[in-house]
């Protein structure tokens, strides 16, 4: 089979769809990745892959989106609706630039099956028109068929255009057990953590003398804010009788001034290793990391910031594997409960069960196949 995967220039869209294509590439299946400016991402997972789009950015659609406004990420007090909204206003201008070129690549490439990310707004219209089968590959607890129904009245006057009422009936695969969310009306697979290359340190590889707490802010939050959602922690960490993994790339650690001696500046690191020899992580509720973290077992304190995270800390806190907590009220307290709290560590240990119970990428192959 020819199954061509399309998702937007968004690690966190793009990452939870590679080992799926990974699997479908390793039983012998010819795998196409379309994907937008940069591509770097994509590049680094070795699979073959094609540019589409006007080479613009995400963050430059979101600007079109909203009339030349630089987009926000970080929540400024708006409800789930409202970032709902403005998100699929920009996803869908992102979508719209690529239409053309995906219609042509899939007209030349003629794949069996598409397989795209809820948020890539152009896909649901190419297979319609094509009449090629669809998955909806969801990224994490929040719907991915409400979103691409959101997305398609947004590009209402693209579907009319070709004669199409809309997007063409497809198959839903949630990357979570039914404990947290996704549609359940299609499949369900294990998350099989992909956060892209980097190098391990060495002496992370095994377990330290004192309990490791592992701090991120994924791949988004800190180029609208920096460091400062973990501020305050940083500053509360030496009170607490742990070694802190501060794991934030090539952000400017300077707001944070000298940091206390256990605490551990890092460049990037893939998470799920980073996670194996931690004893609880704290960030910012993105899909990405909260699922990684999840997969592995690891206790979590989460600060919403923004986007879905706050869909996510809901699941997480509703089945007792993940703390809440505001930016502003971290304290050594509650990061020595992090550490300590045994009913925290046995829901995360379930939780990690219930996914690790899903049936893997490479078991859903012939699923797959029957669609092609």
């Amino acid at each position: 089979m020819r199954i061509l995967f399309t998702g937007p220039a968004s690690a966190g869209h793009l990452f939870p769809m590679v080992p799926t294509a990974q699997a479908l590439q390793a039983a012998g299946h010819h795998v196409l990745f379309a994907g937008s400016a940069p591509l770097d991402q994509l590049r680094q997972t070795g699979l073959p892959t094609a540019e589409i789009g006007d080479g613009s950015t995400l963050m430059e659609a979101f600007r079109r989106a909203s009339h030349g406004t630089d987009p926000q990420f970080v929540n400024d007090g708006s409800s789930p609706e409202d970032m709902e909204r403005l998100a699929a206003s920009g996803f869908a201008e992102h979508g719209r630039v690529t239409i053309e070129d995906l219609l042509a690549l899939a007209t030349a490439w003629r794949p069996d099956l598409i397989v795209h990310a809820a948020f890539q707004a152009a896909a649901p219209l190419v297979s319609a028109a094509l009449g090629i089968p669809a998955v909806v590959h969801n990224f994490g607890v929040m719907s991915g068929l409400g979103m691409v129904g959101r997305l398609a009245g947004l590009l209402d006057d693209e579907y009319r255009a070709r004669d199409l009422q809309g997007p063409a009936t497809r198959t839903v695969l949630d990357v979570v057990p039914a404990s947290l969310g996704g549609d359940g009306t299609g499949w369900r697979v294990r998350y099989v953590p992909y956060n892209g290359g980097g190098t391990v340190p060495s002496d992370l590889l095994a377990r330290g003398s004192r309990p490791r707490i592992a701090v991120t802010l994924g791949t988004v939050v800190t180029a609208y804010a920096g460091v400062n959602p973990v501020a305050r922690l940083v500053s509360e960490a030496a009170s607490v009788d742990a070694d802190f993994l501060l794991a934030v790339g090539d952000t400017d650690l300077s707001p944070l001034g000298t940091l206390p001696s256990n605490v551990r500046a890092l460049p990037w690191v893939p998470l799920a290793q980073l996670l194996d020899t931690a004893d609880a992580v704290v960030h910012h509720g993105g899909s990405g990391t909260m699922l990684t973290a999840a997969a592995r077992g690891v206790p979590q304190l989460i600060l919403p910031q923004g986007a879905d995270h706050f869909i996510n800390v809901d699941a997480a806190t509703g089945l007792g594997f993940a703390l809440r907590a505001s930016d502003e009220s971290v304290d050594a307290a509650l990061l020595s409960r992090l550490l300590t709290d045994d009913d925290l560590r046995k829901a995360a240990a379930t939780t990690q069960a219930d996914i690790g119970a899903l049936p893997s990428p490479a078991d859903l192959v012939a699923s797959f196949e029957a669609l092609g």
